[in-house]
């Protein structure tokens, strides 16, 4: 982490010394003003990424231009002299996607334009002339806008989720009195709905100068070329004169002492609580000062997450920098129904050992030890991956930050040594002391909370009442264990087949990339769609087992022994079809994750059925009217001629017991279940433990869950829109014979395509759709393709949209081209070179293959699947992707 510090280089710019074939850097600023980036990268082949940053956002509109940042980076790509038609029609007829090959983003302090160009540096000429035609004088046209406001409205629509309306309501409380907190980037509806292209001319002309802008260009260039390319492209451009800021407009207003704030929705049904310090930061001139005050948050931050990670409470750390000298720490944490004020002591009480525990010389050692090593000269550079390169620009150079040349490690790496104890724990308590205490509550939509006066809150917080008997070790049952029948070893794969006294089979995988990890996922093939009537109830069994810890532990203690143990995660999910729990975790774990797994199967605790019960009950309320529950209740009937997911009326809830969720628990446990383990153990260190802890949990053969769709076709419309437009969701599933692994990869690429025509007809030649959504995907087990497209539009163009987007699908077969064939092909064998030092990559696959098969072919044919590329097989694969025969629509309009 660095803060601001920049150097200036030559007209055209001067290159870091580097071997031959090794990523070069150069940086330069043109003489009026421009400052670009040039990263040679050796293996990017003939890809080309680039990025330029206007230095002007949302947060620099004044009275009047409310939005404009947002509209004028849209009007951009409409039309000009240059390109009558608009620059983005021009871009897509000549095979340009929008999204992938070129996009943008407006912040509250940029906007940012990605082109990517779909021939590589061939057209590095033609993409600097794209951006010189963003910075040059515009004057939009009024035609264009009555389009392209169709598309900002539709994207204005989509952010009015209640995740987005929460965030929007956290990010005002965060901002209070700057100019960051007054709107989102978008604007509001009034403001985008009047909008003029006068102001958008004018604030583009303000802002949108030469000497405005930061350009990067990455791929396997010559730096000098260029360099060449960018004079030629943008040295003509006179500068302009830039309004001046007034930066405290830009900083939040702080308050003294404690207060609290609600964070409030009637959809909500989350419940959590925030302790928020703020607190202002001293600006350093010498780069020395930022690395050294910049390393010392780093160094306070490390010590505060460790206190929070020993102490087990399930918290979360965040940190941040408001405006430009407003630093913010912030303690997160869910909490239960009716529980903030519990949860207020267990934060306050937290902060409270932080300051009590103070960091020690020896404990920072280890810190500093970790950086020094990073921070070395040595490995300063530019890594030769393009990928790797584009996101250290995004966090550096467009950011105004320096490369870490040897020059700047050096640097860094000298402040290390002004670190230590008294001035960490210094800053701690800084933090933690600071005048600016704000208590942030999130509750459901109807909950009264209650908290502490403020003037209790001043005094010191008292360590919480103890929530179990102190157990520090969960009480696991001693077992007989069982036995290993059968063992089947794939040597080419370097795989070991087990099969268990108890039924089950274990998959072992060797994979030295796995390095010190152990991945392990345990899967049976029966879910909740099992029993049908009492689905809506094994969901809250799943949320419940999901949540629960070996009796006898408190939630906090259980997290502090799986740290012990390495273990960095464990996952227990229950679905429609499955169950499964997934664990990552060091591979030293292997006895304790196994164990554990055992724990959960046979002798889970159910002590929060309760809560759980609660929970459930309260999205019930909130869902009869809330749009994201009619919908679901919607869907549902669509999907399975009844809402699974949901009781008929509330009052069931208050006939749910323990009794109930054990017995649904045992008919689930005894599901056959087959686990799969990678990691680099020798099959002799894996056999003695899965003996032990997997060969005698009690099972029983019972068919696999199978419950069938509705077919046919359906359209179904309900007025249940917050917003004045219309939410189009459409379904689709497809009966298919066992797909080969070659159709499973080509399924994931083909959705690229699908999206990219959708985006094409609907986004760029309609221009009545901001965002849509396809995602066509394979379940195996009921051996169907399930398709789902999602998008937004207005009430008028409802029906006409549905209809070109029918189109578009149906059309998808046939108009896959060779040319895009062979960039599918490509595009797979670029992925495939990351994908394979990825172990949970391995494991996706290995499970797919079982699943489908019974076997390991997938991982076999691998290296086949190129060849499976082709236009015709893609064609083939593509017709499965939509079915018209089952095609479900919902249409969700204005509420009355």
């Amino acid at each position: 982490m660095k803060l601001t510090y920049f150097v200036v280089l030559g007209a055209i710019g001067t290159a870091l010394p580097a071997y031959a074939n090794q990523p070069l850097y150069a940086a330069g600023k043109l003489a009026n003003g421009l400052t670009y980036h040039i990263f040679k990268i050796p293996s990017a082949g003939k890809r080309l990424v680039t990025r330029m940053n206007v230095g002007v956002g949302a947060a620099d509109e004044n009275a009047g231009e409310e939005g404009i940042a947002h509209i004028t980076e849209h009007m951009v790509f409409q039309s000009s002299p240059q390109n009558p038609q608009g620059l983005s029609n021009r871009l897509i007829k000549d095979g340009w996607q929008m999204g992938r090959h070129f996009n943008a983003l407006t912040t509250y302090d940029y906007t940012r334009y990605m082109l990517t160009p779909p021939l590589g540096i061939k057209q590095l000429d033609e993409t600097l002339l794209i951006y010189r035609q963003i910075l040059q004088p515009k004057q939009f046209s009024a035609a264009d806008w009555d389009k392209e406001r169709q598309v900002i409205l539709s994207e204005w629509r989509q952010q009015q989720s209640l995740q987005n309306r929460l965030s929007r309501q956290q990010h005002e409380l965060m901002y209070k009195g700057a100019r960051q907190g007054r709107y989102a980037p978008i604007g509001r509806l009034e403001a985008i709905e009047k909008a003029d292209m006068k102001t958008a001319g004018d604030f583009h002309n303000r802002w949108y100068g030469v000497n405005n802008a930061v350009l990067v260009v990455m791929g396997n260039v010559n730096i000098d070329e260029t360099a060449r390319l960018i004079q030629k492209a943008f040295g003509s451009l006179q500068p302009i004169k830039l309004s001046e800021r007034r930066h405290e407009e830009y900083e939040p207003t702080l308050q003294n002492g404690w207060h609290i704030v609600q964070v409030a929705d009637r959809d909500n049904v989350e419940n959590k609580l925030s302790l928020v310090f703020r607190f202002k930061k001293q600006p350093a001139s010498a780069y020395e000062e930022h690395a050294y005050q910049h390393l010392l948050d780093n160094f306070a931050a490390f010590v505060v997450n460790r206190r929070i990670q020993q102490s087990g409470e399930n918290v979360v750390l965040k940190m941040d920098t408001l405006g430009r000298n407003t630093g913010v720490l912030v303690f997160e944490s869910e909490t239960a129904p009716n529980q903030h004020g519990e949860m207020l002591d267990v934060l306050r009480h937290l902060c409270q050992e932080i300051l009590n525990t103070p960091a020690t010389n020896e404990e920072l050692a280890q810190y500093r030890k970790a950086l020094h090593g990073n921070l070395s000269p040595q490995k300063a550079g530019i890594p030769d991956d393009l990928d790797k390169v584009t996101t250290l620009s995004d966090r550096t150079v467009l950011r105004g930050l320096p490369i870490p040349d040897a020059e700047i490690q050096t640097i860094d790496r000298s402040q290390l040594y002004r670190i230590n104890a008294k001035v960490v724990n210094q800053r701690i308590a800084d933090w933690l002391n600071a005048p600016d205490k704000m208590i942030q509550v999130q509750a459901q939509a109807d909950e009264k909370v209650n908290l502490p006066a403020i003037s209790k809150l001043n005094q010191t917080a008292r360590p919480s009442e103890p929530v179990s008997d102190g157990l520090n070790e969960p009480r696991f049952a001693e077992n007989q264990g069982g036995r290993i029948l059968a063992e089947r070893h794939d040597a080419k794969l370097n795989l070991h087949y087990l099969t268990l006294s108890n039924g089950d089979t274990v998959v072992v995988m060797k994979l030295p990339v796995a390095g010190n990890s152990l991945y392990f996922k345990a899967l049976s093939n029966v879910g909740y769609l099992n029993r049908p009537q009492q689905a809506w109830q094994a969901e809250i069994l799943g949320d419940v087992l999901a949540r629960s810890v070996p009796q006898g532990m408190s939630a906090a203690g259980f997290r502090q022994w799986q740290q012990r143990q390495g273990i960095h995660w464990y996952r227990f999910r229950l679905d429609g079809y499955h169950q499964s729990t997934d664990v990552q975790a060091a591979k030293t774990a292997l006895q304790s994750v196994l164990q554990l797994y055992r724990h959960h199967q046979t002798a889970p605790d159910f002590s929060g059925w309760q809560q759980a019960v609660k929970r459930e009950e309260a999205r019930f309320k909130v869902e009869q009217y809330a749009k994201s529950g009619r919908q679901r209740h919607a869907l549902n009937i669509m999907q399975y001629g009844r809402n699974l997911q949901m009781p008929s009326e509330s009052n069931a809830y208050a006939g749910l017991n323990e009794a109930v969720f054990r017995q649904q628990w045992q008919t689930l446990a005894a599901a056959p279940t087959t686990y799969y383990i990678v990691s680099n153990l020798p099959i002799e260190n894996v056999r003695p433990w899965v003996e032990q802890y997997l060969a005698d949990i009690p099972r029983k053969a019972m068919p696999p869950t199978k419950y069938p769709r509705q077919s046919g076709r359906q359209k179904v419309q309900i007025s249940a829109n917050d917003t004045q437009g219309v939410d189009v969701q459409a379904l689709s599933w497809k009966k298919t014979s066992p797909l080969s692994p070659g159709q499973y990869e080509q399924i994931k690429l083909l959705n690229n395509i699908a999206n990219a025509r959708l985006k094409e007809e609907l986004r760029s030649k309609r221009q009545s759709v901001y965002g849509v959504k396809f995602h066509a995907e394979p379940n195996e087990r009921q051996n169907r393709i399930e398709s789902r497209l999602s998008f937004n539009t207005s009430i008028g163009q409802a029906q006409t949209v549905w209809q070109t987007a029918q189109k578009v699908l149906a059309n998808l077969p046939e108009n896959i081209g060779f040319t895009e064939a062979r960039n599918l092909r490509k595009l797979f064998i670029e992925q495939e070179n990351t994908h394979r030092r990825k172990p949970e990559l391995w494991l996706e696959r290995l499970v797919k293959s079982h699943q489908n098969y019974g076997d390991a072919r997938y991982l076999e044919e691998i290296k086949a699947i190129p060849q499976s590329f082709s236009r015709s097989q893609l064609r083939e694969t593509a017709k499965l992707m939509w079915s018209a025969e089952n095609e479900k629509v919902l249409l969700m309009t204005p509420r009355p």
